[in-house]
């Protein structure tokens, strides 16, 4: 199979299941086509024509349509109608070495089983006289609004469930319409039980930038941090910009809908159980990560002599001080809005409480006013707690300020001693003494020892970090989507098989369902599945054992069809939705080929001999595989890949692997053709290396 091909997914208008960019991967004369007129229409500067519908480059995970730009409205040479739709994901994320934390964002409209959801919700960027519409597609459990704050938009379009609509239930879409009138920095959130979902994740950065002739930018960042293409009026002040979204959570609250399973129970724990006005903050966190992870994610990358644009919400609940060492930057807008010039001051303390927004400017260099020269200068909530993870410091929010020349290997910026120790997840784990143990002329090893023992009992004079319930389980995809069994060469039988999904069809406990749960059929038959998804959002039907393995997806209401061949033998296969949480609030079934598996067999399952449990060396459980890198997340030391089939492993398709060690990605870049090695027991990839 060549690079790039993938399994098959069928979608409206789309010829042969395939995408534009799986044509132009595999050639196709249409894509180049559509590719070349894309370029002349950017090098003659020309607009769309009325009523042509524009996307924005593509974003890994994300459907064709999850931004779309229309007709340029005033003539000025830019789209005046932006159409953005997002989901609501439920992600885990790593947000300190070895803390795993579940968030609820939202996301660019998804496909396929990458999306590019994470913590905190996207960054929307739209130009003043926009015609903007957004629209929610609740892929989750729970009802959700969108709530725009500081826009000026019509009270119908407020997001304020029970007030000015109605909450968007599971599987229904809400579209909020407005013109974005006042420019400056705005968020969006969820208004359902704001107490719990906005700290959930479901927050996100609305910028609306003046309005500019030629004015070209990317209208979706997925979370937040560097805005690497500038807006027209930016670049008439600034040499750089960032989002900076700040905000504090009690990862009690976001361990629920790990422990729990079934949604009522997760809503009486959450809304009921759960007092929110008593919730204790122990992770505090800049665009979703904690030091050390902030210093890659979002260090803010300056040259001497330059303004660089800061745009500062806080999301959570609680006031931050923000503290910039080495620099006095200037207060230039409050809550979107310009402060006239007689009123803004210059300080390295900003006072911000919960969901306001700061602009500020940050001028570079050596002025001995504004600052102090270069170098690597810490910037933080001086709040002290704030600069921890769960009572452990340094941690918290910590970011730097890194001048051009001070940035290092690997991201990182380049320091007086290490920061290794850090980076060891048994360091905030409190296993690892914070101090050197040479300072008290002991090894390591022997550090807890040998000291007098006081009567006194721990904790019993001084709080004790709370650290019950500090793991939590990684979700693993690959486990639950290893070849079972291969479809037949020749089929000898045909057989049509009606299938609905969605909302409707769900029995108590659950919320998403496929009806039938069970269908049967005979070995070596070609299955053709015709799928009704009766929901506004999107639904998968994949067979993950099956090699080549069998998607359908599309967003509903409406039905699709398409074919796969079955095995010559007679076997059980899972079938499941692959959209986040779907299979676990009750989108999923089997398939019986024939007489199915043995009952003996493990959920169904009989896996090949190269899969079953072994004690054999390490080097017998080694992968090889090939495939084209969609994208690369060092922070994460994760990496996408559209892979070929890994014999006796993984049919071909799109799936994110961690890499150790995560260095390995220093070499590797989106859009390279690599050679990787999967260890099945640490379920990573160990070695990857580009195809020159």
């Amino acid at each position: 199979m060549p690079f790039g091909a993938r399994h098959r997914i069928v979608r409206p208008g789309i010829a042969n299941g395939l995408s534009n960019r799986e044509k132009a991967l595999n050639g196709g004369w249409a894509a180049r086509a559509a590719l070349i007129v894309a370029i002349l229409w950017v090098l003659i500067g020309s607009t769309a024509p009325y009523g042509a519908d524009r996307s924005e480059p593509d974003i890994p995970g994300t459907a064709a349509d999850a931004v779309s730009l229309g007709r340029d409205l005033d003539g000025d040479g830019d789209p005046d109608e932006v159409h953005i739709r997002l989901e609501v994901i439920e992600v885990q994320e790593e947000v300190y070495p070895g803390k795993l934390v579940t968030f609820w964002v939202f996301a660019p409209a998804g496909r396929g089983m990458v999306s590019p959801a994470r913590a905190p919700s996207p960054t929307i960027r739209v130009e003043e006289g926009d015609r903007v519409r957004i629209t929610l597609e609740n892929t989750h459990y729970f009802p959700h609004t969108i709530h725009l704050h500081g826009t000026i938009h019509p009270n119908a379009m407020d997001g304020v469930p029970d007030i000015t609509q109605p909450a968007v239930k599971p599987g229904e879409a809400f579209t909020y319409e407005f013109i974005a009138r006042n420019p400056g920095t705005h968020f969006y959130h969820c208004h359902v039980q704001p107490d719990v979902h906005v700290l959930m994740g479901l927050v996100g950065m609305l910028i609306i930038e003046p309005n500019r002739p030629d004015n070209h930018f990317r209208h979706l960042i997925p979370g937040a941090g560097r805005i690497a293409d500038l807006a027209k009026a930016t670049m008439e002040r600034y040499e750089k910009e960032y989002s900076l979204v700040y905000m504090e959570i009690d990862d009690r609250l976001h361990r629920i809908p790990t422990v729990y399973k079934d949604p009522r129970e997760i809503e009486k724990r959450m809304h009921r159980d759960y007092d929110s006005a008593r919730r204790k903050p122990n992770i505090f966190m800049l665009n979703g990560r904690s030091f050390p992870f902030t210093l890659r994610d979002t260090p803010i990358e300056v040259a001497s002599g330059e303004r660089v644009r800061l745009r500062v919400l806080n999301a959570g609940a609680r006031t931050i001080r923000l503290h910039t060492h080495g620099h006095h930057p200037t207060l230039t807008h409050l809550d979107g809005y310009p402060v006239p010039e007689g009123m803004r001051y210059t300080r390295d303390v900003f006072t911000i409480g919960p969901a306001q927004r700061v602009d500020l400017e940050l001028k570079t260099g050596k002025d001995e006013y504004y600052a102090s020269g270069p170098g690597v200068w810490l910037m933080h909530d001086h709040t002290e707690r704030a600069t921890t993870n769960n009572g452990i410091s340094p941690g918290g929010d910590i970011t730097t300020i890194v001048y051009e020349g001070y940035l290092g290997e690997g991201g990182l910026p380049k320091v007086a001693t290490s920061l290794d120790r850090f980076f060891d997840p048994a360091y905030y784990k409190g296993e690892v003494p914070v101090f050197n143990p040479e300072i008290f002329h002991v090894a390591r090893e022997e550090y807890e020892y040998g000291w007098e023992e006081v009567e006194e009992e721990v904790g019993s004079f001084y709080p004790v970090r709370d650290t019950s319930g500090n793991e939590q389980p990684r979700k693993d995809l690959l486990e639950s989507h290893r070849i079972i069994a291969a479809s037949c060469k020749q089929p000898r039988s045909f057989r049509r098989i009606h299938i609905k999904g969605g909302s409707r069809f769900a029995r108590q406990g659950e919320v998403f369902v496929f009806e039938p749960g069970v269908i049967h059929a005979e070995p070596c038959e070609t299955v053709e599945i015709v799928l009704e998804n009766t929901d506004e959002v999107r639904h998968a039907l994949m067979i993950p054992g099956l090699n080549p393995m069998f998607t359908l997806e599309f967003r509903g209401p409406t039905t699709q069809i398409a074919r796969f061949v079955t095995p010559d033998r007679d076997v059980t296969l899972e079938f499941h939705c692959h959209v986040p949480t779907h299979e676990e609030m009750g989108m999923h079934g089997l398939l019986i080929v024939g007489r199915g598996s043995p009952p003996e067999t493990t959920a169904g399952h009989r896996l090949p001999s190269t899969l079953q449990p072994t004690t054999e060396p390490e080097a017998r459980r080694l992968y090889k595989g090939l495939g084209v890198v969609i994208s690369v997340d060092a922070r994460a030391g994760r990496i996408v890949v559209d892979h070929e089939e890994i014999k006796d492993f993984m049919a071909p398709m799109v799936m994110s692997y961690q890499v150790i060690p995560a260095r390995l990605l220093q070499a590797i870049s989106a859009g390279d053709k690599v050679r990787f090695t999967i260890d099945a027991g640490q379920r990573a990839i160990v070695e990857v290396e580009p195809i020159r």
